[in-house]
């Protein structure tokens, strides 16, 4: 019922049930159907501190995760993989790094320079992949965007 064309049937149906699709994450556009992905991607941050350590801090990647994380985080990984890694939707970055640097920020020692950075596996096709083990190095990365980070930010 979810996937069917707009009308006022469909709108009365799932009404109830729109909350419990979105909480756990199992909702599902279109686009899914789109255009078959041709590899796997994962977005990465580059942390600079205030004391100029440096750390690589991973957005939430479902293969590293539990069944109960899954449901939870899902969200999260279409949100990083869908919307900030697409170069159309460059204005998510700036929130998107002021959110890694909160999060990762410590008193004392605030996080001052995010970069965003994008990786990508190349999917081989079933004829040529199969019975191959999964490719699990990077074939490529990109920064997204760079940004510093005030304490303004940080609030």
């Amino acid at each position: 019922m979810w996937l069917s064309p707009d009308c006022s049937l469909k709108q009365e149906l799932i009404t109830p049930f729109v909350g419990y699709l979105n909480f756990f994450g199992i909702w599902q556009g279109w686009s899914v159907f789109e255009k078959p992905r041709t590899y796997n991607e994962y977005l990465t941050a580059e942390l600079t501190y205030k004391d100029g350590n440096k750390k690589t801090w991973e957005f939430p990647r479902m293969e590293k995760m539990n069944v109960v994380e899954k449901m939870f985080k899902e969200g999260y990984r279409r949100w990083a993989n869908d919307c900030v890694s697409d170069t159309n939707m460059e204005y998510l970055w700036p929130d998107a790094t002021r959110y890694v640097a909160r999060i990762n920020s410590s008193v004392g020692n605030p996080v001052v320079t995010v970069s965003i950075v994008r990786h990508w596996i190349w999917i081989e096709s079933p004829e040529t992949g199969l019975n191959k083990p999964l490719n699990t190095a990077d074939d490529g990365s990109e920064i997204l965007c760079t940004r510093s980070i005030s304490v303004e930010d940080l609030d």
